[in-house]
């Protein structure tokens, strides 16, 4: 008897140490990421200033894809965990629980063309899945826009007819779980074309902490367009590195907001905030409303900075919607398709 109870004890004192040690271990995770958020934005803090706006190369990778976190306000750090996650934060797709692929078309609505000028485009297609517990997920993206037909003229203002400047990222993707945090690797190809094209790699890094209070609060990290600069036959320019940092808070199972604070190196910090409210109409199928602000476009004038949005999702599909009013630029449209299974 006193051998049973003395191994049960030595059971006991070896499963405190070793939820110590994970707990010692997940500590020491949290501290060394703080240490490399820290790290990583000491140097760029003299950069975040509108001084610098529009001095980097590569600006569509900017541009916010996924219909659901658009009408939201692009708040996605913290809160995507589907194949949009590439784009946002690519740690999150180490909690993928089954495979997704979306595909996002938006429509620039510019009210100043003149004859012969045609409006931008801009398309996302992304697929991610899980490979397994202990690889973790992975995934691919394409993000390409199209800046439409661009009259062409001399220096005496004759036609020269049109062209077509373009742009393509493609985003190869990783991401798995570490003593319970999520972190994430993105390697992108980049492709920029006006008149020639220039071409260079650089790397996202992602992390989402496990979900804390009851799972009701989440917390995430990207650093994004790191490394790597455009060059353009002589001239070359740097891409838009940008920092973000992001927080979402379950208020209801159906209800969810979310804050997103980012720091692109080539401008003032922008602030994003979104709530998503889900309505389910029977097992199968759910409807969402979504309101969004963005920051970033402030300056535009009008209503620029909201966002509206609205989903279908059913069994296995979904399908969203997002509209951004710009000011007296024309405003934006965008539609996402996607399947998860």
């Amino acid at each position: 008897m006193n051998t049973i109870q003395l191994k049960s004890k030595t059971t006991m004192m070896n499963d405190m140490m070793t939820k110590g040690e994970r707990k010692m271990d997940g500590k020491i995770v949290i501290t060394l990421i703080g240490l490399i958020v820290g790290l990583a934005i000491a140097p760029l803090q003299a950069s975040f200033s509108d001084k610098d706006a529009g001095s980097r190369g590569a600006q569509f990778l900017k541009l916010p894809v996924g219909a659901k976190y658009i009408g939201m306000g692009e708040v996605g750090t913290a809160l995507a965990k589907d194949a949009n996650a590439i784009y946002y934060n690519v740690a999150g797709l180490a909690s993928l629980g089954y495979k997704s692929a979306e595909y996002m078309y938006s429509g620039y609505s510019i009210s100043n063309k003149s004859d012969g000028e045609s409006n931008p485009g801009q398309h996302w297609i992304a697929f991610a899945m899980p490979i397994s517990e202990s690889i973790g997920s992975a995934g691919v993206g394409f993000q390409y826009y199209t800046a439409g037909d661009i009259n062409k003229t001399d220096i005496k203002n004759a036609s020269l007819g049109t062209f077509n400047p373009s742009d393509l990222a493609v985003n190869l993707s990783y991401a798995r779980k570490v003593m319970e945090q999520s972190l994430g690797l993105n390697l992108k190809i980049i492709s920029s074309k006006i008149e020639n094209t220039a071409t260079t790699v650089a790397v996202d890094l992602g992390y989402q902490a496990k979900p804390m209070m009851d799972e009701k609060l989440m917390l995430g990290a990207a650093f994004q367009n790191l490394g790597g600069s455009l060059k353009y036959e002589t001239e070359s320019a740097k891409l838009p590195i940008m920092i973000k940092l992001g927080s979402a808070y379950k208020v209801m199972d159906n209800w969810v907001t979310a804050l997103d604070v980012v720091f692109p190196e080539d401008n003032s910090p922008n602030l994003g905030l979104g709530t998503d409210y889900v309505h389910q109409i029977n097992e199968d199928v759910s409807v969402a409303g979504r309101l969004g602000y963005n920051s970033r476009t402030r300056k535009v004038g009008g209503f620029s900075g909201l966002s509206f949005g609205a989903g279908l999702n059913f069994r296995m599909a979904l399908l969203d919607f997002a509209w951004t009013p710009m000011g007296d630029i024309g405003s934006t449209f965008k539609i996402s398709a996607g399947v998860k299974f």
